[in-house]
């Protein structure tokens, strides 16, 4: 009998296949198969859960570990899980969702704002705007108070015990804790055995972080003497009246997290604000200057393109961009030398909505300015592809692409780390040249980062990218080194060898899929998709 019930493993399908597996790396190639082969992939899940243990001694619990950069000079390790493995994992923590919103604190007290389930959503996890509304309670509560206490626990994700999300899951597992028993065994292996750490980015490990958190939450509220607080994640809002009672937060606070979680509150984080100072660093939308920094911070950047009024969401959402200076607002940031992450997020994700010339200005202008965007290059690269796919300017692309091959030649600090690395690639990947060629087939194979290994994430987009140009003479090289690569490089093999036509065909006739696997869905949906002479690689 299957461990997950079928509504769930379809969910985080569907889940996976329409808004990514991690907000962390680049999309793998599996979420476009997880989206064209949705019911085969779920029936495949529902089987591994019927033999769960043999399906964890069968299919490869393949991952990842590399560091992502954080502000200008710190780091955060973080892990992709193979997609099929991630969908499993997280149509576990889907089939406990109810009971684990049911054990949090109501959302009607306003106080714990991240990542509430929404069970109404098809292929969303969390209600929307959680950021927006924890920020808009936090200032009207600051108007009421003397001072606010402004607090983030250090490497949140990395120091959750599996012990103690163990004795949480228990709480809410109806199934004879057989998906709590499955979920650790999960994350035990991702760790390599160790019994600490989720891994980033991915909405499994968001809920299961705010179970870890609940016991935490509730022990504030029961406390007369804290009085009100808000949080959002890892980052705690105390309002209090006076100097005493913000250090009596502190202080309370790092004792219970360290007693009862092992946590620790990062020092340099760690802020006692007036309330005059704290509103007016965190000005919300409603009151800010037209046409300002605060307003665009407001702005909803999205739409549903399925929706039955998408086209005015369109338009709606484009009038609304449009009563911005988005390169004004983009160039004084800039000019700051440290610029504000989630304020140059956003700016640099609108750039699409800009004309043609407008866009290309602002690509130049972000490389030449790498250093200061440092914190932010992922989306910065993302934003490059973009604007990149939406111009015929080949001249324009040419000295784009120059400027990024420069960046990874030189060793450049930013190309030196390979979750940089992963988006410059994708950004390369977008149009075929000689020197591109020659670049990418030197990375395959060099470390990547400040390691000695090489990224198998990158190694798969280096792939998938040389057989969507036809660079045959590479590919059937790499044959010969199969047996060897990591199971995404050999995903990634199997997808590319229908670019190799009948030698490709002899070679999966000598190379047989395993049966009941994502390579054999994987390829299958190749073999289907290559059929059609357009069909160009997802990459």
């Amino acid at each position: 009998m299957p461990s997950v019930g079928r509504a769930a493993i379809e969910r985080a399908v569907l889940n996976v296949a329409n808004r990514g597996d991690t907000d962390v790396f680049p999309y793998p190639i599996e979420n476009h198969v997880f989206h064209d082969r949705a019911n085969e992939i779920s029936d495949l899940i529902e089987k591994m859960s019927v033999d769960f243990n043999g399906s964890l001694d069968r299919i490869p619990l393949a991952s990842y570990s590399c560091l992502a950069p954080i502000g200008y000079t710190g780091y955060r390790w973080a892990t992709p899980i193979d997609p099929l493995w991630n969908a499993y994992l997280l149509s576990l923590v889907l089939s406990l969702a109810p009971k684990i919103e049911a054990a949090r604190i109501d959302p009607a007290e306003q106080t714990v704002f991240s990542y509430r389930y929404d069970d109404t959503s098809l292929s969303g996890v969390f209600e929307i705007d959680g950021w927006g509304k924890f920020q808009e309670r936090c200032y009207e509560l600051a108007s009421q108070h003397a001072y606010i206490v402004s607090v983030d626990i250090a490497d949140f994700y990395s120091r959750i015990y599996h012990h103690r999300l163990d004795n949480a899951l228990r709480e809410v597992d109806d199934s004879g804790l057989t998906r709590t028993k499955q979920i650790i065994a999960i994350l035990t292996k991702l760790s390599n055995g160790t019994s600490y750490g989720l891994p980033v980015g991915g909405n499994a490990a968001r809920l299961l972080s705010e179970l870890v958190l609940n016991r935490v939450d509730r022990l504030l509220m029961a406390d007369p003497h804290l009085g009100e607080f808000c949080r959002y994640a890892d980052d705690y809002r105390f309002f209090v009246k006076d100097l005493q009672s913000a250090h009596r937060c502190i202080g309370m606070l790092s004792e219970k997290l360290m007693r009862n979680e092992g946590f620790s509150l990062q020092k340099a984080k760690t802020r006692i604000m007036t309330s005059a100072e704290y509103q007016l660093v965190t000005e919300p939308n409603q009151i800010a200057e037209p046409g300002g920094p605060g307003k665009f911070l407001g702005l909803r950047l999205h739409f549903d393109p399925y929706s039955t009024t998408a086209v005015e969401d369109y338009e709606r959402m484009m009038a609304q961009v449009a009563e911005f200076d988005i390169l004004g607002l983009l160039r004084e940031e800039i000019t700051k030398g440290r610029v504000h992450v989630a304020l140059t997020k956003k700016l640099v994700g609108a750039l699409r909505y800009l004309d043609e010339s407008s866009r290309i200005q602002a690509v130049v202008s972000l490389l030449d300015n790498i250093d200061t965007l440092a914190p932010v290059v992922p989306q910065v690269m993302l934003s490059i592809r973009q604007c990149l796919d939406d111009t015929r300017d080949i001249g324009a692309i040419n000295s784009i692409h120059r400027a990024i091959r420069q960046l990874i030649t030189d060793g450049h600090y930013i190309a030196k780390n390979d979750l940089n690395l992963s988006y410059m690639v994708r950004v390369l990947a977008s149009h075929h040249s000689v020197e591109n060629e020659r670049l990418l087939i030197r990375l395959y194979d060099e470390p990547h980062g400040y390691g000695t290994q090489s990224a198998p994430n990158i190694q798969r987009d280096v792939m998938l990218t040389l057989a969507k140009w036809d660079v045959r003479y590479w590919l059937s090289e790499r044959k010969h080194s199969f047996g060897v690569d990591h199971a995404w490089v050999r995903r990634a093999f199997r997808l590319s060898s229908y670019r190799l036509g009948d030698e490709g065909r002899h070679w999966r006739g000598a190379n047989r899929v395993p049966v009941d696997t994502l390579d054999a869905i994987a390829q299958d949906w190749a073999a289907a998709r290559s059929a059609s002479p357009a069909w160009v690689i997802p990459v």
